[in-house]
């Protein structure tokens, strides 16, 4: 695969990761006849990490030596927050309007990264967000559709994971991405431990596969995006991340008898377009 010139092949793994992450999510569907989303969350976390143990292993030196513990609790929360409302809401509506809202999330990131970290964020970024925005009004045509309780969930966890975007933003410069992967999986597992005591149902075997294949399947999209990342810019390889479209369109009509409007394809181009231009910008700015 290294022949394949770097941005293709960026390309192709964040493609892997998107039909990852796609599928994944899809999973939460048979998961949620059975379990409430707490249960399903702890489940969906302690599979995780024991599919990350090699990893965590050999990571575990380094975790005796951060001094970042309060900034990896507090990506932890975020990202806990988020799956949570992600869990409740993704069996609510259809998959591609879930995933066209959480194409959102790196929006938010920018904000949060000009309000809460004092980064300088000029004008065509911020034009660029406002413009994503927008993309996300298409898709939820507020005035036009009923604003339901799953789309503001869908809402508010792109938001949770904008703010996590953050926590990892600090933490990428200060530890190896082994730690800060396997002390997000290791965080998250008592995180959501808590909360699916009070709802604990014994889960069948088949919800058990399907947790299990959650995880796994989790873990595949870490890597992919992992790789895309390290082949090519992130301004080459987040166009790519629009296959999640076609793929959730295909899963939710194929599996759920699902169909996707024109106004959620167009809505959800507009803003993978808008955080591509933004993530341009971001890499012409380092370089300077």
């Amino acid at each position: 695969m290294n022949a394949i010139p770097a941005p293709l092949r960026g390309g192709l793994w964040m493609m892997g990761a998107a039909l990852c992450f796609t599928v994944m999510l899809s999973l939460i569907h048979p998961l949620a006849e059975e379990l409430h989303p707490f249960e399903i969350a702890f489940l969906r976390n302690i599979f995780a990490v024991l599919f990350m143990a090699p990893w965590i292993w050999r990571a575990l030196p380094a975790f005796r030596e951060t001094r970042n513990l309060r900034l990896f609790i507090l990506r932890a929360l975020f990202s806990f927050a988020a799956m949570l409302l992600w869990y409740y809401g993704i069996p609510l509506i259809p998959l591609a309007d879930a995933i066209a809202i959480n194409f959102t999330s790196p929006l938010w990131a920018t904000v949060f990264a000009a309000v809460i970290l004092g980064e300088a964020v000029r004008a065509r970024r911020w034009a660029a967000t406002m413009v994503g925005f927008c993309g996300v009004l298409i898709v939820v045509r507020p005035g036009f559709e009923a604003m339901t309780a799953a789309t503001a969930m869908m809402l508010l966890s792109s938001v949770g994971w904008g703010c996590q975007h953050i926590a990892l933003k600090k933490l990428s410069g200060m530890e190896q991405v082994s730690v800060i992967v396997a002390m997000q999986a290791i965080l998250l597992t008592p995180l959501s431990f808590v909360p699916a005591l009070f709802v604990w149902t014994t889960p069948s075997w088949g919800a058990l596969g399907w947790a299990a294949a959650m995880a796994a399947i989790g873990t595949c999209a870490h890597i992919c995006l992992t790789r895309a990342f390290r082949a090519a810019d992130a301004s080459a390889v987040l166009p790519f991340d629009f296959a999640k479209m076609p793929f959730a369109a295909a899963i939710g009509w194929f599996f759920f008898a699902e169909g996707v409007d024109a106004w959620t394809w167009a809505g959800s181009a507009v803003i993978v377009a808008s955080t591509a231009y933004i993530a341009r910008r971001e890499a012409i700015a380092a370089r300077t």
